[in-house]
């Protein structure tokens, strides 16, 4: 795991980088105390910001989304003596506005960059355990990844491999927002050989993705303090609940294995149409949604024993 550990050492490296959050730059949702917050008399509460909730729910949403790990892996285990261990480099392509990317860049970057390192044990029982450490460059923010899978159909020379997945994804690094997505899916796939030695593996999984966030207190007008209220300009975002914050998510892969040797190239689509929140809206009025569509690509290079 010395892959891993230069990750975290790379991550924490970091310092403000230009992927790191800045929620403030969000707007608040709700109302402040003051306007100038600088303490000076007379200083009149600041309305809250309409839209500042839907920017939070997009930047959230996508966020968890591009976390969800590129495991890479057929429906069919290695076996119970068997494991895979790879890196990965996972692209997720952002069509997001500049408002609901809330980091020191001017601009959202076109693609966010994750390399990743993974794991999978087999169990017996056609049960695997998996794991996944990701960073997220020109930040300090990483993810880690565990999922449990069962293979229904393995190893029939007569039909394709079929699995069932659950996944759970943590983030951490950032001290404002707290991030966790998960997930279930179904996964096929079909082994072919080539020449004698190297297989050809393509693989189709479809499923489910949840993503919920929470907000610590945030400082809403940091370049602004009074020394005599100093929380006035504090605030937090609403819930975004995992149950009530869901995406429909497939993937295409294919690997080629030689020997013990691993390749692998995936794409996959993400989206959802969701309420920005999980309370109710203030004064009984309806919800707003925001619809939510990421597309990934990821290739691996792994060693399976």
């Amino acid at each position: 795991m010395r892959i891993a550990l230069i990750i975290c050492l790379a991550s924490s490296a970091a310092s403000a980088d230009d992927n790191d959050l800045q929620l403030w730059k969000l707007g608040h949702p709700d109302p402040i105390g003051c306007t100038r917050c600088d303490g000076s008399i007379g200083d009149a509460a600041e309305p809250g910001d309409l839209n500042a909730q839907a920017r939070f729910h997009k930047l959230a949403s996508t966020l968890g989304l591009a976390f969800v790990p590129p495991f890479q892996e057929t429906a069919g285990t290695v076996g119970q003596a068997g494991f895979e261990v790879g890196v990965s480099s996972s692209e997720a392509f952002l069509r997001i506005s500049g408002d609901a990317w809330p980091t020191r860049a001017a601009s959202p970057p076109k693609v966010l960059s994750m390399p990743t390192v993974t794991l999978r044990k087999g169990l017996g029982g056609s049960v695997e355990l998996g794991a996944a450490v990701s960073w997220l460059t020109s930040s300090q923010m990483m993810a880690l990844s565990a999922e449990l899978r069962w293979a229904v159909v393995d190893g029939l020379a007569s039909a394709p491999d079929i699995a069932l997945r659950a996944w759970a994804t943590r983030v951490i690094g950032t001290q404002e927002l707290d991030l966790t997505v998960g997930g279930a899916d179904l996964m096929i796939s079909r082994g072919f050989a080539v020449a004698g030695m190297i297989k050809l593996q393509p693989y189709l999984q479809g499923g489910v993705a949840f993503v919920n966030a929470l907000s610590s207190v945030v400082d809403f007008k940091p370049a602004a303090e009074s020394t005599s209220n100093p929380t006035a300009d504090d605030g937090i975002f609403r819930n975004v609940r995992f149950i009530d914050n869901r995406y429909l998510r497939g993937a295409l892969g294919l690997r080629m294995v030689a020997g013990v040797v691993v390749l692998g190239a995936e794409v996959s689509l993400a989206q959802g149409k969701n309420p920005i929140q999980s309370d109710s809206a203030a004064g009984g009025a309806a919800l707003s949604e925001n619809f939510i569509r990421l597309w990934s690509a990821s290739g691996r290079l792994g060693f399976s024993f």
